[in-house]
């Protein structure tokens, strides 16, 4: 099966799960992100999102696993209850995500794209409103990894 088609799967059936999980009080608990360079794209989020670093449960030479979440010091980032970034070594036949595994809601669209782009991440999609009509906006961006990230902004 191809990694495309796994994703699609996955999607669906945590889709499914989470529609289910709602009823049972199930919350994401954290979204892991693969990296080529672990400390590097921990900057990454860092920098671009005000996120910190809050723990380091795998630290070898090889294989390393660094949590951060969002606080502007590691204090506030360990009391966030928000689910953190779990960004863990690429196994070496591993690509880039196909889809994005992380979403995020920003207060700044056009703030928060900048802060990506200037921190080593590219602009993927371009802000456009959802045709939900629930008056939000979302934009793709991509991680110095090459992660796609969703960018979601609620109507204020």
């Amino acid at each position: 099966m191809s990694l495309a088609k796994m994703s699609a799967l996955v999607l669906v059936a945590a889709t499914t799960t989470m529609m289910t999980a709602q009823e049972t009080g199930i919350q994401v608990r954290a979204v892991r992100v693969l990296a080529n360079d672990p400390e590097s794209l921990a900057v990454f989020y860092e920098k671009a999102f005000g996120m910190s670093e809050i723990r380091r449960p795998v630290n070898s030479p090889t294989v390393k696993e660094i949590v951060v979440n969002s606080g502007s010091t590691v204090e506030l980032a360990k009391k966030a209850t928000g689910a953190p970034i779990v960004i863990l070594t690429r196994p070496k036949d591993a690509p880039s995500g196909a889809i994005a595994s992380l979403i995020l809601q920003v207060p700044d669209m056009n703030r928060a794209i900048e802060f990506v782009t200037r921190n080593g991440g590219t602009l993927f999609r371009a802000p456009k409103a959802s045709s939900s009509g629930n008056g939000n906006t979302f934009a793709f961006v991509k991680d110095p990894d090459g992660n796609q990230i969703e960018l979601l902004m609620s109507p204020k």
